[in-house]
């Protein structure tokens, strides 16, 4: 797992911008499996159910080793918002454990953008240079394929936010 922890970091710290093609090259497509985020927060939800028992109302991080790289479609909202300070503080400790061979990896997040899968709405961190093209490229309300990983999440009074990194995206040619 290392090692292909070791290949998305190095492959990401490469090419870690938009859909442009020549940008986009060498960037590890069929690593990511087509999910939905819907899919993902019920595998989030299974792996943690032990801990929500033991632990209800306690806050914790919950970090993940393995990232479960997946391709997502979901519609693009057009808003976007700086990350806040919890979310950022557990990116950056997550990166520090999990890409501690890509110094400032986390500080490739600075920006979320509000994404749609059928009613439910997510806030997703993008990787700032990823998300210059979206101007370019995307119009709100537009499909997007999105590739992300999935750090974890924060559990606050027994709620948890999952957090999802945005490490690229295409625009789907339908």
């Amino acid at each position: 797992m290392k090692v292909k922890l070791a290949l998305l970091a190095l492959a990401i710290t490469a090419f870690s911008g938009g859909s442009s093609p020549v940008r986009a090259q060498g960037f590890p497509w069929q690593e990511f499996e087509r999910r939905t985020l819907k899919e993902i927060v019920a595998i989030n939800e299974s792996e943690d159910a032990e801990d929500r028992k033991r632990l209800p109302n306690q806050n914790r991080m919950i970090m993940r080793g393995k990232i479960l790289s997946s391709a997502v479609r979901v519609t693009y909202v057009g808003e976007s918002r700086f990350i806040g300070d919890e979310r950022k503080k557990f990116i950056e400790l997550w990166a520090g454990s999990y890409f501690s061979q890509t110094p400032g990896y986390a500080s490739r997040y600075e920006s979320e953008f509000l994404f749609k899968e059928a009613n439910d709405e997510y806030w997703l961190p993008v990787q700032k240079q990823v998300a210059s093209y979206f101007s370019k490229e995307l119009q709100k309300g537009d499909t997007v394929d999105l590739y992300l990983i999935r750090p974890g999440g924060l559990s606050i009074k027994g709620k948890t936010d999952w957090v999802f990194l945005v490490e690229e995206f295409l625009k789907p040619k339908e």
